[in-house]
């Protein structure tokens, strides 16, 4: 399932990871969301192959969320993960 976020009359898409991504961080908004957290939520605990997988998601999401002028959403925390 494909979605889409709207700011104003701007709206970007969303693959269905990124999707995941941001409705995991809306339900933990205002605390810190581990990069363990996310992973177990997206790949449900499962293995998968590259661990640069869920960085490069992140990265995606703040490109669509900045091309709609959504700029610094999602914050990295060092060593600890995200949070919006």
């Amino acid at each position: 399932v494909d979605g889409k976020i709207y700011c104003g009359e701007r709206q970007a898409e969303l693959t269905k990871n990124e999707l995941k991504i941001l409705v995991f961080l809306f339900r933990h908004a205002g605390r810190i969301c581990s990069r363990s957290d996310l992973i177990d939520h997206l790949w449900d605990n499962q293995l998968y192959e590259d661990d640069n997988a869920l960085s490069v998601n992140i990265n995606r999401i703040r490109e669509k969320l900045s091309a709609i002028g959504l700029d610094d959403f999602i914050k990295t925390r060092h060593r600890q993960g995200y949070t919006i």
